[in-house]
């Protein structure tokens, strides 16, 4: 009766994780920590069910969840290493954009380079 409350407890974590997904979700590392967070309990839960039932499947499906949760938190910070680049290589300061301050430095430059050709 013990194991139970135990995954009953472990099933409500779950959800818990599930929730904070999308009410509290500041940054994509945040992001990526709850859904790899997610992916463990989910690996946890199914851990203890197949001890419970004794079912080789879902044993072999505890190790492919915690592959899967590897590609996802990999594939994840690739994402994140990326997108971190591109916005690094724009640098655009949001809290100073003008979009006229933006144009007129990127048309000078342009105007420029047509001078040289010509």
């Amino acid at each position: 009766m013990m194991v139970i409350n135990e995954l009953n407890f472990l099933y409500l974590s779950f959800f818990l994780f599930l929730f904070s997904i999308f009410i509290n979700v500041t940054t994509a590392l945040h992001l990526l920590l709850t859904a790899e967070m997610l992916w463990i309990l989910l690996y946890i839960v199914s851990l203890f069910v197949g001890y419970i039932f004794n079912s080789l499947n879902i044993l072999t499906l505890t190790f492919f969840l915690l592959i899967l949760s590897a590609v996802e938190f990999g594939i994840g910070l690739v994402i994140m290493l990326i997108q971190h680049i591109i916005f690094r290589s724009i640098n655009l300061n949001s809290n100073s954009f003008s979009s006229i301050k933006f144009f007129n430095k990127w048309s000078l430059k342009l105007k420029l380079n047509k001078l040289k050709f010509f």
